[in-house]
C-alpha cells in the first residue's frame, strides 16, 4: 500500500485543521476486492491522538491482479490546531486498510403472504462459501396497520461457521409484483464474530395490500472475507485547497 496523499489545510475561523488522506492498494490476489474498511489515527509532534475515522466502502471494486486509488477513513478527520501545537504540519497519520472478497448467493424467491395471519418461507439452509450458512427466511403477515396498510415481519438467521471474524453478512430482498417489476428493495447487514449468529430483519413499509397482490420476494445473501491487511505511516504537507 502507498499513501498517495496526505495533507491538512491552515486553521478555518474555528481553529479546526482538516486533514486529508488517499492510497494506492495492489490487489494481488485472484479475487475480486467490493469491500474496504480503512481507519487513520492522526497524532501531534508529542505522538499524541489528536483525531481520527474509520470507514467500510462498498462502493469502491478492485478487479483481481489490478490497482485501486482511494480515500481513507471518511469524513471529519479534523483537529483544532491548539492540540495540534498551531498547524499540522508535525503530525503523523497511522493509516490501515483491510480489503473483502465477497462470497455473493441467490437463495431462491420468497412469496408475500397474502392473508393476514399467513406465514411463508424458504424450507432450506444455504452454504455461503463454505464460511456461513443462512438457515431459510420467514415472512409473517401481522393485522394492517391504521392505514390499513400491510404489516410484515422478515427474519433470516446466518451462522459464521469459521474460525474467522466475518466483517459483514448481508441479506439483500427485492419486493416483486405480479408482473415481475420491482416495488421495492431492503438491506440489513451485520458484523460477527467467529461461530456467532445474527437474525437480519430487512423491512417494508408502506406496502397497499393491492399493491402486494401475488407478489413475491427475491432473495440473496453474501458474506464479506478478508484478502489482505495493509499499514502506513505518513507526515502532511500543506494542501493547495483553499477553504
Amino acid at each position: 500500500m502507498k499513501v498517495t496523499k496526505f495533507t491538512y489545510k491552515n486553521p478555518d475561523e474555528r481553529g479546526e485543521v482538516d486533514f486529508e488522506a488517499e492510497v494506492s492498494v495492489e490487489n494481488g490476489s485472484d479475487f475480486d476486492i467490493e469491500l474496504i474498511r480503512s481507519s487513520i489515527i492522526v497524532v501531534n509532534g508529542n505522538g499524541t491522538t489528536v483525531c481520527g475515522s474509520s470507514n467500510d466502502d462498498d462502493n469502491e471494486f478492485i478487479s483481481a491482479k489490478d490497482t485501486g486509488e482511494f480515500a481513507v477513513g471518511g469524513w471529519g478527520v479534523s483537529a483544532n490546531k491548539d492540540a495540534l501545537g498551531g498547524s499540522g504540519k508535525d503530525a503523523k497519520a497511522f493509516i490501515s486498510v483491510t480489503t473483502y472478497r465477497r462470497e455473493f448467493v441467490k437463495i431462491g424467491t420468497l412469496d408475500f403472504p397474502q392473508k393476514e395471519g399467513d406465514v411463508t418461507e424458504i424450507k432450506k439452509t444455504v452454504s455461503l462459501g463454505g464460511v456461513a450458512e443462512l438457515l431459510g427466511i420467514s415472512c409473517h403477515r401481522n393485522k394492517n396497520n391504521d392505514e390499513g396498510e400491510c404489516d410484515i415481519e422478515i427474519r433470516a438467521g446466518m451462522r459464521n461457521t469459521s474460525d474467522s471474524f466475518i466483517a459483514r453478512g448481508q441479506v439483500t430482498l427485492k419486493l416483486m409484483d405480479q408482473r415481475d417489476a420491482e416495488l421495492e428493495s431492503s438491506v440489513d447487514y451485520e458484523a460477527f464474530p467467529a461461530k456467532a449468529g445474527h437474525v437480519f430483519q430487512p423491512s417494508f413499509w408502506g406496502l397497499a395490500p393491492g399493491k402486494v397482490k401475488n407478489a413475491s420476494f427475491t432473495v440473496t445473501a453474501s458474506v464479506f472475507v478478508p484478502v489482505e491487511n495493509y499499514t502506513a505511516e505518513a507526515t502532511p504537507t500543506l494542501s493547495e485547497d483553499k477553504w
